[in-house]
């Protein structure tokens, strides 16, 4: 159950300032959305966190763990953070099945086939997507794509969860969107702390 906390936490690229002096925390089994204009930082501030990208100055930690620190050289890689990123366009590999892209995160964490086998149907079976495990995504809809990008994400059963993101938040992008939450929130265990964020256009 992880808190996290950012102190100081500030990204330049070159002369331009994408999080400025951020300080937030996030308590325990919370599900907190960042919400703002396009190109306000919000992914930037999730892409931190989770490792994707460093911090220019300030200090992270999740669940009590320094994973970042300007002043003292601290920086862990995204695999030592124990922190799921479900990308805007899901990133799923097109050559591999559905069964190949929720299992392909766990053989690299070098899981035995048997524990990976029971892992990957466990989530087939809560996501509802257990007639597709042989498909390829080219061969699946948008929001079938979005679950199996989800049972990837929660595959090795991270602490944290990042879901970046919802283009624009109007009525249609809040239906499309409630499928992913709905289902994150039925089988975050163990607990998640969950951080969507959303774009809206003043």
């Amino acid at each position: 159950m992880p808190e996290i906390i950012l102190k100081h936490v500030t990204k330049r690229f070159g002369k331009f300032v994408a999080v400025d002096d951020l300080n937030l925390t996030i308590e325990s089994n919370a599900f907190i959305t960042l919400l703002g204009p396009s190109g306000c930082g919000k992914t930037t501030t999730l892409r931190m966190i989770a490792g994707l990208e460093t911090p220019t100055e300030g200090m992270i930690s999740i669940d009590g763990k320094v994973v970042f620190d300007a002043d003292k050289g601290i920086n862990l890689p995204p695999n030592k953070r124990d922190v799921g990123f479900l990308f805007q366009n899901y990133a799923l590999w097109p050559h591999m099945t559905v069964y190949q892209n929720i299992a392909f995160g766990l053989e690299n964490l070098k899981w035995d086939k048997k524990r990976i086998d029971a892992r990957v149907k466990e989530l087939l079976a809560m996501l509802r997507i257990e007639q597709f495990e042989k498909r390829y995504p080219s061969e699946l809809s948008g929001g079938q794509q979005q679950r199996v990008a989800i049972a990837r994400t929660l595959a090795p059963g991270p602490k944290v969860l990042f879901m970046s993101r919802c283009p624009t938040w109007t009525p249609s992008c809040a239906w499309k969107c409630a499928p992913s939450l709905s289902a994150c929130t039925a089988i975050r265990t163990p607990p998640l702390c969950m951080l969507p964020t959303i774009s809206w256009r003043p």
